[in-house]
């Protein structure tokens, strides 16, 4: 799955949002999260006559939380915390969508690339055998199949859709530096009613998964959705497996190209409009509006122009 370079910019009149870039986009199914009115095209507002949670471990997505009917969240807390909230919540509750967000391989990633960590023999890099991404990482893995075992012991497994993935990928130096190749890919699976079982298939976007899960569920999409359902999952789709633009992996590689030009081109990048991820919140307002594939075209070109 294709994530848009995952900035962390600090809250502001710019930048109205708690959590990284991917987020908003994730939950409303559009990389133009500057409208106003993209708090209210999320996914869990498709579900308002039924119960819908938010358990994570982690307070930076306070934002894109708005309009569940249970958000519990908590820094620092083990994810063996945010699993046990969320086969509570189950059980009291049985919510229709949920969203359980596991924090803490993410703020094990961010440490191994921090100073702090500059005398130890993992510094800078999640893979080492002393890594505690790596720990972190196992764990998460443990406690998901915990959650699985769950629905198993409890009868629901058959009648669940489960979609895991990542809102950042993982730069192998760690944390998510947004020009780092591998910190806007991360892996996407689907299991359950409905999904084929050992299909695999090349390319997917984060703004994808939102109108999938409404669609799933047969709800409306998101009305602010510019993103698709992911029909080739179904096994009701028997058809081949579509073509896409790849719009969210050829934005990406224009402004990482245009984030490596000297100081003067990029000056003029600006002056013929284009878009950088400090100004997410105008992507919407240039000559192509909310049309994506209209977007990446003009970012391209005014990059050629200038290269």
């Amino acid at each position: 799955m294709h994530l848009t370079l995952p900035g962390h910019p600090e809250k502001s009149n710019a930048y109205p949002w708690s959590c990284s870039m991917p987020n908003p986009m994730l939950m409303a199914g559009t990389p133009f999260i500057g409208k106003d009115e993209v708090r209210k095209s999320m996914i869990q507002h498709a579900f308002k006559d039924k119960e819908t949670a938010f358990i994570v471990n982690a307070r930076a997505y306070q934002d894109v939380s708005e309009g569940f009917g249970t958000y519990l969240s908590s820094s620092f807390n083990p994810d063996a915390l945010v699993i046990n909230l969320s086969k509570e919540i189950m059980e009291v509750s049985d919510p229709k969508f949920m969203r359980v967000h596991l924090q803490r391989s993410g703020i094990e990633g961010l440490r191994v690339s921090k100073n702090w960590t500059e005398d130890e023999p993992y510094h800078r890099n999640i893979w080492h055998k002393a890594s505690p991404y790596r720990k972190a990482v196992t764990e998460a893995d443990r406690q998901l199949g915990r959650f699985v075992q769950y629905l198993k012991d409890n009868n629901k497994w058959e009648n669940t859709v489960l979609i895991i993935c990542s809102d950042n990928g993982q730069a192998d130096e760690g944390w998510h530096d947004p020009y780092s190749p591998k910190s806007s890919v991360t892996p996407l699976l689907m299991v359950g009613p409905g999904i084929k079982k050992d299909a695999t298939f090349e390319y997917c976007e984060i703004i994808d998964i939102a109108p999938t899960i409404t669609n799933i569920l047969n709800r409306k999409i998101p009305e602010l959705s510019v993103g698709r359902v992911l029909s080739e999952a179904f096994i009701s789709n028997q058809g081949t497996t579509p073509i896409v633009p790849e719009n969210i992996k050829r934005l990406n590689k224009v402004l990482i190209e245009a984030h490596n030009l000297s100081e003067e081109k990029k000056a003029l990048l600006t002056k013929y409009g284009f878009i950088t991820i400090d100004d997410l919140g105008q992507w919407h307002t240039t000559p192509a509006g909310d049309n994506f594939n209209h977007f990446v075209i003009q970012q391209e070109k005014i990059l050629e122009q200038v290269q």
